[in-house]
């Protein structure tokens, strides 16, 4: 008898927490629209992603290879369309920074790397967005700082500077010359988080990469709801993809 209550008390404490943590404990994505070229943006997104090995076990997943893409946003649906992979540089250099990489004249990528075959240096490459050609720079220095401020001189506030994950908000914010404007705010999974925002050319829009492996685009006007734009990739061979960072919008 003792045994049986046991059982029936164990039971029941199993089915009140069950239902408390779907009740109170489960908080799902935030949600999205779906993006069309019908929303009206224009110009190309650029972003690195990563192809990682699928270990079971650690340690890290290996990195396969490394990769810069754009979508164009007037295309729909939207493509990826790859720039440039770490692969294609190695008669170059086996060490070429693509976490580092910047967006130069709105059509140009800029790639540090170390000419050890050479000079021991560190040099520059060019790559062109539209055709993945490849030149050196002789008289570009990539790595400046880039102060994520819009042509009104609005500037964007790093997304973990407001996120709360005690009480699961994230968000979107920037600040001009007295106010902090909230662009975004929503509940979400611990675990989610955005990344690497950028203003728009025309300083009215945000994209962000986010922990799902999708961009992001906000109004910062809220004009619309945030769209989401999947990423989906041809090169995956069983291999892993992870968004790592949005370079920027270009026109």
């Amino acid at each position: 008898m003792t045994s049986r209550l046991l059982l029936l008390v164990s039971i029941s404490i199993l089915l009140v927490t069950t239902v408390v943590v779907a009740l109170f404990g489960v908080v799902p994505l935030p949600e999205y629209e779906t993006f069309t070229s019908g929303k009206g943006f224009n110009g190309k997104l650029i972003y690195h992603a990563e192809f990682q090995s699928e270990n079971i076990i650690p340690p890290a997943p290996d990195i396969m290879d490394s990769c810069i893409f754009f979508i164009d946003l007037s295309e729909s649906p939207a493509q990826e369309k790859e720039v440039v992979c770490n692969s294609d540089l190695y008669n170059i250099s086996y060490d070429v920074s693509f976490y580092d990489a910047q967006i130069h004249n709105d059509d140009q990528i800029l790639l540090s790397y170390w000419d050890y075959q050479e000079s021991n240096d560190r040099k520059v490459l060019i790559v062109d967005i539209e055709s993945g050609i490849i030149s050196e720079s002789k008289d570009v220095t990539p790595l400046s700082e880039n102060n994520r401020m819009n042509v009104y001189g609005e500037k964007l506030i790093e997304p973990w500077e407001t996120t709360d994950y005690n009480s699961r908000l994230i968000g979107v914010y920037y600040v001009n010359r007295i106010d902090t404007i909230e662009v975004y705010n929503s509940r979400a999974p611990s675990n989610y988080y955005f990344d690497s925002l950028h203003w728009s050319p025309d300083g009215d829009n945000i994209v962000a990469g986010d922990s799902e492996n999708n961009l992001i685009i906000f109004s910062k006007k809220k004009l619309f709801t945030p769209v989401k734009i999947p990423l989906s990739y041809e090169k995956v061979n069983g291999e892993r993809v992870e968004l790592i960072n949005v370079l920027g919008w270009t026109n």
